[in-house]
């Protein structure tokens, strides 16, 4: 078999990875044993490239990552979601989707962000900032700025703000760990790892490459360790190692 193709975001992390979404393909793709290639682009090359490979635009017709494409079929599949989904119907080994549920785990997706990240949006953007490679943070200072309605880097997450943004990061998750708690087993959908585990995953990941040090202690230490201990049951399920804080640290060293 053909490594599959991911097209992905470039940091100045060591390992270049920390965008959630791009990170949900990565659980995917080593969830389902299969082998693939990175082709790392800049934010601020996206829609250049995307376009030159024949790629999709998303929500919003704009043009994202990630995007794969299958050299064994010839297919380009653009956004975490759909790839889950073509990744099951063309490798059914391991599904990522239970059967049925494809409405339930995008609402589950809905759902998420609107509790945990949508009250918390503009500090964790202001954190991902400090690793964007210099080539790209007038792109994503632009893109953000956009998203967020706002004309000021300045006002993404003023001091006093910023505090109520953790708070309310932290609130969010108490929800979601009520979730959990419903289900009866360790993943949301009790003893049947899916998707939608892999999404709240992507989250951690992400947080643990932009928070700083104490913020990480906070959430791992959430509702009995749930997050910390969910990642790193995640990595173990999809044979991955994704969202080590201690990288953080050392790119900063």
């Amino acid at each position: 078999m053909q490594p599959i193709i991911l097209y992905d975001i470039p940091s100045k992390l060591p390992k270049k990875q920390w965008a959630p979404n791009p990170s949900k393909t990565r659980f995917c793709l080593g969830h389902k044993g299969l082998p693939y290639e990175v082709i790392w682009v800049e934010l601020c090359d996206i829609a250049a490239t995307m376009k030159g490979i024949g790629a999709s635009p998303t929500a919003g017709e704009r043009y994202t990552v990630p995007v794969i494409n299958d050299p064994n079929t010839g297919v380009t599949i653009s956004g975490s979601h759909a790839i889950s989904k073509y990744l099951d119907e063309t490798y059914p080994d391991k599904p990522l989707i239970p059967h049925g549920t494809h409405v339930l785990v995008e609402t589950f997706e809905t759902l998420f962000l609107n509790t945990v990240m949508g009250p918390s949006f503009r500090l964790i953007m202001t954190r991902t900032l400090e690793i964007q490679n210099d080539i790209s943070r007038e792109a994503f200072i632009k893109s953000r700025l956009k998203m967020a309605r706002e004309t000021r880097w300045e006002d993404m997450a003023p001091e006093g703000k910023a505090q109520e943004m953790w708070t309310a990061l932290k609130k969010g998750l108490g929800v979601v760990d009520g979730w959990y708690q419903k289900s009866g087993g360790r993943w949301i959908m009790g003893d049947t790892f899916s998707f939608a585990d892999i999404v709240v995953a992507s989250w951690i990941a992400w947080w643990n490459v932009v928070l700083n040090e104490q913020e990480c202690r906070e959430v791992h230490a959430l509702h009995g360790g749930r997050w910390a201990r969910l990642l790193a049951d995640v990595n173990t399920e999809c044979n991955t190692v994704l969202g080590s804080f201690a990288e953080r640290r050392l790119s900063f060293l």
